[in-house]
């Protein structure tokens, strides 16, 4: 019988490797997790069921209704069979007193209506009477006690089977919930994280919260919502009743033991099915966590945190449906098996009347051992895993609640306000940073940038030109110094009202599998179609649109993916000049592109930049000779500036750069 809708162990972690395109390398996230952490855990699991009180209540009522139907199951039907097939014995001993059990039957009824009285003052009349009479009435006619007993123990059983399966229906849904509930949880977090956290840890190591952990609490959930509260008092119960009987008998079941085989097998196509559906699922949610990590750094400069939330939030609930479609599958299995092999046993004591009506077996006896085997080999099995699958939930909702947990390392102060849109300057004072507390890869950076003004940083690979520019949207704060904008230290700013006056274009082009117009417009409903069209027209991209079968509406893959470079890079222009930013930072932006679709991007640059406060990172130095000043960095520290013409008059780094940039081009010619 198939368990949890879908669990990744180590035997087939490979699926989980396939789905992140990581290793199977532990996460280095990963901290010891101590006993009391893990009950923690597990009690925060319970703060998130009581989120579904309601359902829980639920599961409840049709839990004591399945131990009800199963007491009144065997207890009615074996009192039936006993009073029907009852024989007075022959010889007695003296001291021996035996009673008919219809007439205990009737003297229990009687003691009952009696205690109705005293309580209540009202109790039917001539009961007790009543069931006497039946009761030797079915005993004349005990072929007729026997169906009515069968039809008795079927209507228990559908009763049984119904409740179950709305049990664990229940049951289930709420470990579905609490995994979804979890997910969002934890994506809602971790976009709330700063950009340092996204580049010290692989999408790997970060995407395995989302498909194993996630999906092991589900798995473990089911474990205790649906079996620890109800086996073990099934197992007692049909135990008792099976010790007190030949155990020889139990051999008698097996004939319907194909019947439940092909049932397993139907349902297990339907559930490998629905599993299938649901990889899908969780491979498309890896999919766009995958984006968002790789975009971490326009996602922030442009704050649309909240509108990627919102993306993982529609994937989500659509993975909830085939988690709801798995657990209705799951739930059906163990009701409809049971029902089975009732079917089977109430098929046996049919065959066997006769031989009970000759004397050659015990009735009542051999329904209940019947019912009892039937029905305890089923928990038993599902207990002998309850135990791995609470102590696997418990890991993975630790592993899951340290992402919730996390704070991010760039937060705003308490007395934080909005900064306006650049009016003077940007100022770095002074400004130190290191990534790891050793090697610094900014030293003493002291620079004022004027509004307005294009400033280009060039310098040899690691001079520390990137980290200069992370300064400023708050991706990192300086270990010592200060960065100013207009003379305000922007450690008290809003991060919303800085990182809204900034666009950031990136060598490495960062598109999502949306269309193009949701990829320029990034999330802003109020830009409409108009001032999309104006932005990509500016980006010498709207002509490449026009031709594409959707235009404005094509979906373009996965990072953009069905586009050339020169195409993805252009967009990603497009979209930094629909926002109309203060200032435009380009890391690299046409490093990577052949020449024409450097030609092309340039010139786009070109117009949009005049007149705008823009900071350059080029390789290329062709790329950088509209600058007004220039920057060059070595070894994190400022050690030129100036003009072109200036650089080039004297003996400076930047010269040598020059020379054997140039050189090499035209020896490469």
């Amino acid at each position: 019988m198939m368990h949890a809708p879908l669990l990744l162990t180590p035997e087939n972690t490979f699926l989980t490797m396939n789905i992140l395109g990581g290793t199977s390398h532990p996460a280095p996230l990963d901290e010891e997790v101590h006993e009391h952490s893990a009950w923690g855990a597990y009690s925060r699991l319970l703060s998130f069921a009581w989120r579904y009180k309601i359902r829980l209540a639920a599961s409840l009522v049709f839990a004591l209704l399945i131990a009800a139907s199963f007491g009144a199951m065997l207890v009615s039907v074996g009192t039936i069979i006993r009073i029907t097939f009852y024989e007075p014995p022959t010889e007695i001993a003296a001291e021996a007193t035996v009673e008919d059990p219809a007439e205990k039957l009737a003297n229990d009824v009687a003691r009952l209506t009696n205690t109705m009285r005293r309580v209540v003052r009202w109790a039917p009349e001539g009961l007790s009477q009543w069931v006497y009479d039946t009761a030797l009435a079915m005993r004349a006619n005990r072929m007729r006690a026997v169906i009515v007993a069968s039809v008795l123990a079927l209507l228990l059983a559908f009763v049984m089977s119904s409740a179950r399966f709305l049990q664990e229906y229940l049951s289930g849904s709420i470990g579905a919930r609490i995994t979804t509930d979890l997910g969002d949880a934890m994506y809602e977090n971790l976009m709330r994280q700063s950009v340092g956290f996204f580049e010290r840890h692989s999408s790997g190591e970060i995407l395995a919260r989302f498909t194993n952990d996630i999906f092991m609490v589900n798995r473990g959930l089911q474990g205790v919502f649906v079996k620890l509260m109800r086996e073990p008092i099934k197992i007692a119960v049909f135990l008792a009743v099976a010790l007190s009987v030949d155990w020889q008998l139990t051999l008698v079941g097996v004939c319907v033991l194909p019947l439940v085989l092909y049932t397993l097998v139907s349902i297990g196509k339907r559930m490998r099915s629905s599993v299938s559906k649901s990889l899908q699922k969780i491979a498309r949610m890896a999919t766009v966590v995958n984006e968002s990590i790789k975009g971490i750094p326009i996602i922030k400069s442009y704050n649309m945190e909240n509108y990627e939330v919102a993306r993982v939030r529609r994937e989500i609930a659509r993975l909830r449906k085939f988690l709801m479609r798995m657990v209705t599958l799951h739930a059906i299995t163990g009701p409809l098996t049971e029902f089975l092999l009732v079917l089977g046993v109430v098929g046996f004591v049919l065959f066997s009347g006769r031989r009970v009506e000759a004397g050659l077996l015990d009735a009542g006896d051999l329904v209940q051992l019947y019912f009892a085997l039937a029905m305890m080999l089923d928990p038993v099995r599902k207990l002998s895993d309850v135990n791995n699958l609470i102590q696997t939930s418990v890991a993975s909702a630790s592993r899951c609640f340290q992402f919730i947990d996390m704070t991010p390392e760039i937060q705003e102060a308490p007395d934080a306000t909005p900064v306006t849109p650049l009016q003077h300057t940007i100022c770095f004072d002074h400004v130190h940073f290191s990534y790891d507390g050793e090697r610094e890869a900014l030293t003493d950076i002291t620079v004022e940038i004027r509004k307005g003004e294009m400033v280009a940083l060039v310098g040899p690979s690691g001079a520390g030109k990137s980290t200069f520019i992370k300064m400023l949207p708050r991706f990192y704060d300086p270990d010592k110094g200060t960065v100013y904008i207009d003379g305000k230290d922007i450690r008290h700013a809003t991060l919303i009202s800085l990182r809204e006056q900034m666009s950031i274009v990136t060598q490495d082009t960062i598109l999502f599998a949306e269309s193009i117009r949701d990829n320029i417009a990034f999330g802003r409903a109020d830009y409409d179609d108009k001032r999309v069209r104006d932005a990509a027209t500016a980006a010498y991209a709207d002509q490449f649109i026009k031709t594409l079968p959707a235009g404005y509406d094509t979906v373009i893959g996965e990072s953009g993916c069905n586009l050339s470079g020169g195409q993805r890079q252009r967009l990603a222009i497009a979209r930094a000049i629909i926002k109309d930013p203060a200032l435009l930072i380009l890391d690299e932006a046409t490093s990577s592109l052949d020449t024409e679709s450097e030609r092309l991007i340039q010139e786009a640059l070109d117009h949009f930049v005049e007149g705008r406060t823009t900071i350059v990172i080029a390789h290329r130095l062709s790329t950088i000779q509209r600058a007004d000043r220039i920057l060059v960095m070595d070894n994190g520290r400022i050690v030129e500036q100036g003009t072109m013409e200036a650089l080039l008059a004297r003996d400076s780094l930047y010269r040598r750069l020059h020379d054997t940039q140039f050189n090499t081009n035209r020896n490469g010619q």
